[in-house]
């Protein structure tokens, strides 16, 4: 097993071409820089995330995981209505069948200026696997997505499990961020949750979410962790995490394209109006995009 103690990195990435420099040019983190950030990343907060906790307003975060093919047509519609999410992709699936993503699609939203994250190589239970299974779907993955260009800087847990060695390896890989997909209130099962995750949240390595399983996935109760967090004067962090967006009743985890068009229709007008903020989850946390240390 590979040691969890990033080794000195050498370079940054930038967020356009996410091409490498030697250490010490201009603008480029040294090697005592980047050991600096590993120790301190989780925990201090980035500028943007000051800025939006001073906003008065919920910051809603538009999350889609899995890479699946509708996801291109997603990307539009969010575009359409000048709104931005985060894409938490396998790099593993990538163009392997009909149903997922190709390298130019994901390109094509990432052009768009959407975020592309992580969320590991083929999608596993991750605390059921050893540590090194564990660092090699999160670090390999992170590592494919930077060499095809991407800004990966936050992650995404598959199916939110993760264990504390897991929460360690995501940071260690370079992430500024790992979402979960709970934590956040629910009407029926948290009532005692927060109604939104603070801002800088709690934990970067676990970001709580809000949780739509076995709720009716319509805009109305979509709508309804917004406004809570609206009249509750919470000014924190509302996160959805979305899956396939297609008409599929049996599908737990799938929103009807209807229900989804008329809730981020509704997403556009609260920000228009200046009642929320909408950004994409590691924007709004910020943070350089560093590479994958040479030891994981």
């Amino acid at each position: 097993m590979k040691r969890l103690v990033p080794a000195c990195l050498v370079a940054a990435a930038s967020v356009a071409g996410l091409q490498q420099a030697p250490a010490g040019a201009a603008g480029v983190p040294s090697s005592g820089q980047a050991a600096a950030h590993a120790a301190r990343h989780a925990t201090a907060p980035a500028h943007g995330t000051r800025q939006a906790a001073r906003s008065g307003v919920p910051i809603v975060a538009l999350t889609f995981d899995d890479g699946t093919a509708d996801h291109l047509a997603v990307a539009k519609m969010l575009s359409k209505r000048g709104l931005k999410g985060t894409f938490y992709v396998n790099s593993a699936r990538l163009g392997t069948s009909r149903r997922y993503l190709s390298v130019p699609a994901l390109r094509a939203i990432a052009r768009a200026g959407h975020e592309i994250g992580g969320h590991t190589l083929r999608h596993p239970h991750l605390s059921d696997e050893s540590e090194s299974v564990q660092q090699s779907e999160i670090c390999d993955d992170r590592r494919a997505l930077l060499k095809l260009g991407f800004a990966a800087r936050s992650f995404a847990y598959p199916f939110g499990d993760y264990d504390e060695t897991t929460k360690q390896l995501a940071m260690r890989c370079g992430y500024t961020t790992a979402r979960g997909i709970n934590g956040l209130y629910r009407p029926d099962s948290c009532q005692s949750c927060p109604i939104a995750e603070k801002l800088p949240p709690v934990d970067l390595a676990a970001v709580r979410a809000t949780s739509q399983t076995r709720l009716p996935r319509t805009a109305r109760t979509l709508e309804g962790f917004v406004t809570r967090a609206q009249q509750e004067g919470a000014p924190g962090l509302v996160t959805f995490v979305f899956h396939e967006i297609k008409n599929n009743p049996r599908d737990q985890y799938a929103t009807a394209p209807k229900e989804f068009a008329a809730f981020i229709d509704w997403v556009a007008r609260q920000r228009k109006a200046g009642k929320i903020q909408v950004r994409a989850l590691g924007d709004l946390v910020g943070g350089k995009v560093w590479p994958v240390p040479d030891d994981m």
